[in-house]
Order: C-alpha cells, then structure tokens, then sequence
C-alpha cells in the first residue's frame, strides 16, 4: 500500500514537471518567427509573441491576472520597437499612441520600464494585433488594414484609434464583424 502511494506520489511529480516545462516554452518574436505565430492557440501566447517574445516580455502571461500583473510592474522599451515593426509605423507614431513623448521614448535604455499607462496601452494594442492577425489571416493582410482607410470608421485608419481604450475596443468590434461576416 505504501508503495503503491509512493509511486502514485512519483508520477504525480514527474506529471506536475512536465506541465512546467510546458508552460515554460519560449514565446518567439512574431517578426523573427512568424510561421511559430499562426501555430499559437493560447490567447496569451501570442500576446507575448506580439510584443516580442516572452524573453523580451520577462514573465510568463497565462491569464488576465497575469496581465494585470505585467502592466503594474511595466514593460521593457523593448516591446515599443516590436509594435511599431508589426504596425509599419515610426517610433514617433507609435509613441505618440501610448501618450509618451518621442524623446522620452529615445532617452530609455531598452531595458528600462514604461509606467503603468504606457504598458496598459501597449497590452490593449498587442491584443488588436493579436486579434486582427487571427482574423485577417497574416500579419502583411492585418499590417495593409490596420493603415487603411475603412468605411465604417468614416474612412479613418484603425491605426488612428489605437491610442485610447475605446478605440482599441472599437477596432476589435470591427475586427469581430469582420470574422462574421458583417459588411466593414
């Protein structure tokens, strides 16, 4: 019976492992692996992927807890410079949507941590990129919409709502009607 109880103990050991080392896979960047991107199910790994891979990220994310967590303590300036390549857009456009002037910007060493608003802002448009690849189909296709002008957002670029959360939700609603098939 001890026995029987000391193995059972084992292989729940060895299981509870393997689960860890699952969940420690490295994300890749979505620029350097884009074919790794599309495999992706989790929501949250390809979040990670999206702002440059979980070595750039600094910690696992596998829930909105985790977000949460991530967006008090900040993110590097690193994950800046992965957006701004995936929305083909300057670091200036891009610091002007997470509200932070351009020189500030340039002043931070890579490694050095946004403030809270910054990363929150930052994690909203990493999920629209996140979203609109898994319903456009590839980042090019997502890349060429998100810079062009759409009807139901009285021709305006998505890119120009990216800055606030009503317009990250907003663009995701869009992104939701075009999945179902709804005229955008």
């Amino acid at each position: 019976m001890v026995s029987n109880l000391l193995a059972i103990t084992t292989k729940f050991r060895i299981f509870m492992s393997n689960v860890v080392i699952m969940r420690k896979l490295k994300i890749q960047n979505i620029t350097k692996e884009p074919k790794e991107f599309y495999r992706l199910e989790n929501k949250y790994d390809r979040i990670v992927s999206v702002l440059g891979g979980s070595i750039q990220v600094g910690q696992a994310i596998n829930s909105d807890i985790d977000l949460i967590e991530v967006t008090r303590k900040g993110l590097p300036k690193s994950v800046v410079a992965s957006i701004s390549s995936i929305l083909g857009i300057s670091m200036e456009k891009m610091s002007s949507l997470i509200h932070v002037s351009h020189r500030t910007i340039q002043r931070k060493s890579d490694s050095e941590l946004l403030n809270v608003y910054s990363t929150e802002q930052i994690l909203e448009i990493a999920e629209v990129i996140s979203r609109g690849i898994e319903v456009l189909g590839s980042i090019e296709k997502f890349s060429r919409w998100v810079n062009s002008e759409i009807r139901v957002l009285n021709y305006k670029k998505p890119l120009d709502f990216l800055d606030t959360s009503f317009g990250t939700k907003l663009i995701k609603d869009v992104l939701g009607r075009i999945e179902q098939g709804v005229y955008s």
